[in-house]
């Protein structure tokens, strides 16, 4: 079976109104959807320090997909969107979302 990684982000110091948990049911269930078993979930507050962890269990093959609420959650910068884009490209990760399907594929055009 696949594995998918969950990745939840808020722009906020903390989460007031369970948006977080709201992110994450969202995404477990899309996971499920697709028949990918969850290997992990990261949670970023405002910041992206997760991330960069996230990016590591990447190159050590812990995933095989990474699973977000929206391309933006990610990173808001699009030149960073697109740096972490290449960087999971080159681990074979395909990024989705429920909101906006495959947002890019584990080898190939972003």
């Amino acid at each position: 079976m696949k594995r998918a990684w969950l990745y939840c982000r808020i722009d906020a110091p903390e989460d007031r109104n369970g948006a977080l948990k709201k992110q994450k049911k969202q995404l477990y269930d899309f996971a499920e959807q697709l028949g990918y078993q969850i290997a992990g979930t990261s949670v970023d507050l405002d910041q992206n320090i997760e991330l960069e962890k996230l990016i590591q269990a990447a190159d050590m093959g812990r995933f095989d997909a990474l699973l977000v609420d929206s391309l933006f959650h990610i990173h808001r910068d699009r030149n960073e969107v697109l740096r972490y884009a290449h960087e999971f490209q080159s681990f074979g990760i395909e990024v989705f979302s429920p909101l906006e399907g495959r947002i890019f594929a584990g080898e190939g055009s972003i």
